[in-house]
């Protein structure tokens, strides 16, 4: 508040404050998004492990990115928020104004001085612009927010250290850059943007000698920067690189067929996000293919970079968000995520085409005579584009809504159809999720989604029934307990464990408890929860096999975190049926 009061004129607060507000009256609705059942669902569940500390979420391990920035923010979502949706939103949103205002005074550093109005026409643009939606509406989309405010963080202080020949800001800004990276690993790219943004910055000072001496020496330390922190990185790399099972190990493992047909992949996709950021439209949660005709407006694209005025900061604008879009291309080429291109990829890009675009704007501006006109137009811009993300972040208010919308884009996503029908289900609409599902089984899905396409059609069986109807159900249909789906077999166990409850002493307990048994082994396998340990030694007892309570006593005492309920009571009763401890 201190630097806004004293460091920016009150003209510049003004519209500071306009471009929050903007922000927050397009995204307003966001905050009673609900989870969405695609990523979001899991992040939560998994950072609500009581077990899960500080330095598991730091350290690298063996998950499929390695983002330890954007860890952190899950993790203290969870002790700090309780993971209330509302405030999941709100932080996303909050992200994404404060990327509009850093958008904005580096804008007003790289366009002309003459332009007054053209910074807060480039942040709009930003704010405003339809790709944006995804990854703000989205909690697990945080990624390129995040990354996006550190790199623009990182451009400030370079450009301070450059105009001011302060090495602190320049080390500073590497420092920025290394959190960003930490956030989103598509943030590295800004090594060679962050030269771009000073040979850009130089021609905004072409009629001060002096800024070129400053930059070049600001230039230096930059590179040694970034060869001192890079081994740190390197070093990161070559340990992600030797385990398996994670994006880069994936990308290096990508064949001859893959390589040879990485041009005009390429190509295409980067036809297509160019195209996405003039007309995003229709804008899609799940696009699985590309027309191979995007190419062509590729390849019109990047020759007509040859005929763009270059001694000028825009054009070095867009080149950096052409470095910014080669990470999404090589996810598209190497098939690294769940769809080939996706719009959030393009939050990083989107920043620095706007100031591109603003910045030859403001020649045409310069040499138009009706420039009310231009303004009226720029204004009918801005105005649709507002409204299309108002829209958008409505259809993201319901689950059901958002995949349908999603599904009519992309019929052949059988995935989506899959996560209708678990919206469906949720819903109590089971006839039209066996449709979904019956969709999707007709889409050729993978062997892993053939897996949850039959727990979902099993679980949509099991409604209704009574508890024995149930249990009869599963023993027909679910015969390897081993090699089961973990939500079918929980299923299983609330099953059984009603039917414990209530049946009298006898044969059909007895079978129950056995068969309970025998699923809280299977679920043991799959989830190393040692209150399933504690429970079969109950059942054990049940059943009069002292030893084997005994055992399972004493193993889940000694595998139970120190806060668990049950852990004392566990240990107890091992001493007591003399399994000791393990």
């Amino acid at each position: 508040m201190t630097y806004l009061a004293k460091g920016v004129p009150a003209n510049d607060r003004r519209q500071i404050l306009f471009l929050i507000f903007v922000v927050l009256s397009l995204y307003v609705f966001a905050v009673s998004a609900p989870i969405n059942l695609i990523d979001d669902a899991g992040i939560l569940k998994f950072y609500r492990d009581p077990r899960l500390g500080f330095l598991d979420v730091v350290r690298p391990g063996s998950g499929y990115y390695y983002r330890p920035l954007i860890s952190l923010s899950f993790y203290l979502d969870h002790l700090l928020l309780n993971q209330n949706s509302y405030l999941l939103h709100l932080e996303n949103i909050l992200v994404h104004a404060a990327n509009t205002v850093l958008l904005f005074l580096l804008a007003k550093r790289m366009l002309p001085p003459a332009s007054r109005m053209l910074p807060l026409v480039a942040a709009l643009l930003f704010a405003t612009h339809p790709v944006n939606v995804e990854a703000v509406n989205w909690i697990a989309g945080r990624t390129d927010p995040l990354a996006l405010l550190f790199v623009l963080l990182s451009s400030l202080a370079l450009l301070k250290g450059v105009e001011g020949a302060r090495t602190g800001y320049t080390i500073l800004s590497v420092l920025f850059l290394a959190a960003g990276v930490l956030a989103k690993e598509t943030a590295l790219l800004f090594v060679p943007g962050s030269f771009l943004l000073i040979r850009g910055w130089l021609f905004t000072r072409s009629e001060d000698p002096e800024a070129g001496r400053g930059a070049r020496r600001q230039s230096r330390v930059l590179f040694l920067s970034y060869c001192g922190i890079s081994l740190a990185f390197a070093l990161l790399l070559l340990v992600r690189a030797s385990s398996d099972g994670n994006s880069l190990s994936k990308l290096l493992s990508g064949g001859a067929e893959r390589l040879a047909d990485a041009v005009p992949l390429g190509l295409s996709l980067l036809g297509f996000y160019l195209k996405k950021l003039l007309f995003p439209w229709p804008l899609n949660f799940g696009i699985i293919s590309v027309s191979r005709w995007y190419a062509v407006p590729a390849l019109l694209s990047l020759s007509a970079l040859f005929f763009l005025p270059r001694k000028n900061p825009h054009f070095h604008m867009v080149l950096i968000g052409l470095l910014f879009l080669a990470p999404a291309l090589v996810v598209g080429v190497f098939d690294l995520a769940w769809t080939v291109v996706a719009e959030r990829y393009l939050y990083l890009p989107c920043a620095f085409f706007c100031l591109g675009a603003t910045g030859y704007l403001s020649q045409v501006t310069a040499r138009v005579r009706r420039r009310g006109v231009l303004a009226a137009v720029v204004s009918l811009v801005l105005a649709i584009a507002a409204f299309a993300s108002l829209q958008r972040t409505l259809i993201w208010q319901s689950n059901l809504a958002l995949y349908r919308d999603t599904v009519a884009k992309s019929p052949d996503f059988a995935m989506l159809h899959n996560t209708l029908a678990v919206t469906l289900i949720q819903a109590g609409r089971l006839s039209e999720a066996r449709h979904e599902l019956n969709l999707a089984s007709s889409l050729e899905p993978s062997a892993l989604l053939k897996g949850l396409i039959r727990r979902n059609m099993f679980l949509i069986d099991l409604t209704g029934r009574s508890r024995q109807e149930s249990r009869r159900f599963f023993n027909l249909y679910a015969l390897d307990k081993s090699q089961e789906d973990t939500e079918i077999l929980e299923a299983w166990k609330l099953t059984d464990d009603g039917l414990f409850k209530t049946l009298p002493a006898g044969a059909e307990r007895d079978s129950v408890v056995e068969e309970l048994i025998e699923v809280n082994q299977a679920l043991y396998a799959r989830k190393s929860d040692p209150f399933l340990l504690y429970n079969n030694g109950q059942l054990w007892l049940e059943r009069g096999n002292r030893k084997r309570a005994a055992e399972c006593f004493a193993e889940s005492s000694h595998k139970a975190p120190e806060w668990a309920h049950y852990r004392v009571a566990a240990q107890k009763l091992a001493e007591k049926l003399g399994g000791g401890a393990i």
